[in-house]
C-alpha cells in the first residue's frame, strides 16, 4: 500500500467515525482504530500533526457542516441552556439540537 491508498483509507475510516457519531451511533472502536491508523502514519513519516489535524478538520466539516470548534461551542451552550432552562432548551426543534 502506498502513501496515498494508506492516507485515502484513513480518510474513509474517519469519515465512517464521523457518521456513525452524526446517526446517534458512535463506534469506538473504529474511533481507536482510526487513532492508531492516524499515530501510524505519525510514525512513519507519512503526515505531520498539522496534516493529520487538517484532514480531521476537513472530514469533520464535510459530514457535520461545521467545523470542531463551532461544534464544540454550539453542544456547550446547549448544554448550558439544558441546565439553566429547560424549558427554553425544549422549545428549540430537536433537529437543530443534534
Amino acid at each position: 500500500m502506498d502513501k496515498e491508498n494508506y492516507l485515502a483509507f484513513c480518510k474513509t475510516e474517519l469519515r465512517s467515525v464521523f457518521l456513525s457519531t452524526k446517526a446517534g451511533k458512535p463506534d469506538n472502536k473504529l474511533k481507536y482504530r482510526v487513532e492508531g491508523l492516524f499515530h501510524a502514519a505519525k510514525l512513519l513519516g507519512l503526515l505531520s500533526t498539522d496534516q493529520a489535524n487538517a484532514i480531521i478538520e476537513s472530514e469533520h466539516q464535510a459530514v457535520f457542516g461545521e467545523s470542531i470548534g463551532e461544534r464544540l461551542k454550539r453542544k456547550t451552550q446547549l448544554k448550558q441552556l439544558r441546565e439553566s432552562d429547560p424549558d427554553a432548551y425544549f422549545n428549540i426543534p430537536t433537529i437543530e439540537r443534534l
